[in-house]
């Protein structure tokens, strides 16, 4: 099926257990969590809520419990190498001879994101509200 078909299939679907099984239908393995997730992201309202208007203009939203929600690209000065620990966020990296490129010192990377219930998180006490 098709990237566009399959969206507007899963956009279509009456319920989390709905949009799941639509997932295994085509070979894409959601967690209950997952597809609550991913079911509450396509039924919203219109309207964005205050701290997804933060992320926008270039904050970041928090879940309940305080921890920032990042993505891929984020970038901040609590970062530390995932597999090493470093924090030097110098001009040419943290400088550890990983798999992690010395470019890349941003979330990916770092050993404070997790990934829960659909959402990759920051750990990092100095991002926790």
């Amino acid at each position: 099926m098709e990237t566009k078909e399959l969206l507007e299939k899963a956009k279509a679907a009456k319920s989390a257990e709905e949009l799941r099984a639509i997932a295994k239908e085509n070979e894409v393995d959601l967690t209950e969590e997952e597809a609550a997730a991913y079911f509450s992201q396509l039924h919203k309202s219109g309207e964005l809520s205050d701290e997804e208007l933060d992320a926008v203009a270039g904050g970041g939203c928090h879940v309940k419990d305080g921890r920032l929600i990042v993505s891929e690209g984020y970038s901040c000065d609590g970062w530390a190498c995932a597999a090493c620990g470093k924090t030097n966020r110098g001009r040419d990296g943290h400088g550890c001879r990983t798999r992690y490129s010395p470019i890349h010192i941003h979330c990916p990377s770092c050993k404070y994101r997790t990934y829960e219930k659909g959402l990759w998180l920051c750990n990092n006490p100095i991002n926790i509200k």
